[in-house]
């Protein structure tokens, strides 16, 4: 699973003191804050937006948010339209003080677990935990997701299971030529083989998952 690795400053993370006493108040609600953020997938602003802006906070949003450098140009681009400029300064002075809580290790895994992408924002001496982290929640997330797939399909196939079942009455109900009820009950019999089989199947892959799932978890557990 690769992800794109442009860098940060890399100096930020070597001061303990940069940011050190915000990021400790934000340090809490980062997760949640991630998952709001990295769903949107909107990194345009308004005209009011870009005429009121703070660009430290916008900085430290996309900071906190694990957001890369581009993201300076999508501001850019939409406030020229209202004749508004960046205060590309003030924004990364912010974004670094965001990226500085964002990169701690502790998180990566949430971030994989929560099935978002990692666009490699940290600095070198952080990048390979943080990304190996990071991948490892993923994996987990991804064999869930696959879980759940497969456990949705079977409930799809059990009713249909059940519904060829009330069809065959219905259908053999209407029929009162034994070549027609013959021909009704070969082709239901052979509509749940089918089903049965796909059922059969499913039920392979999700142990097969599953036991994946136990090794990825496993493994997450074992970088903690």
């Amino acid at each position: 699973m690769g992800h794109p690795h442009p860098r940060c400053h890399g100096s930020i993370f070597l001061d303990d003191n940069c940011g050190g006493m915000m990021a400790n108040r934000l340090i809490g609600p980062v997760a949640a804050l991630l998952a709001a953020t990295l769903m949107c997938g909107c990194d345009t602003m308004t005209p009011d937006e870009c005429k009121s802006a703070n660009w430290s906070d916008i900085g430290m949003r996309d900071g906190l948010a694990g957001k890369t450098m581009s993201t300076l140009n999508e501001h850019a681009k939409s406030c020229s339209k209202a004749g508004t400029a960046v205060d590309s300064a003030s924004y990364v002075a912010g974004r670094e003080r965001g990226l500085h809580t964002f990169c701690r290790l502790e998180n990566a895994a949430p971030l994989g677990l929560n099935g978002s992408a990692y666009a490699g924002v940290c600095p070198a001496p952080l990048d390979f935990a943080f990304r190996r982290r990071h991948e490892a929640g993923y994996a987990v997330y991804a064999l869930r997701s696959q879980i759940s797939g497969l456990d949705s399909r079977s409930e799809r196939l059990q009713r249909r299971l059940h519904d060829a079942d009330k069809d065959e009455s219905k259908q053999l109900a209407a029929s009162d030529k034994d070549d027609e009820r013959k021909r009704i009950r070969k082709e239901f019999d052979q509509r749940r083989r089918d089903i049965r089989n796909e059922l059969r199947d499913i039920d392979r892959s999700t142990q097969s998952t599953r036991d994946a799932l136990r090794s990825a978890e496993y493994a997450l557990d074992s970088l903690r």
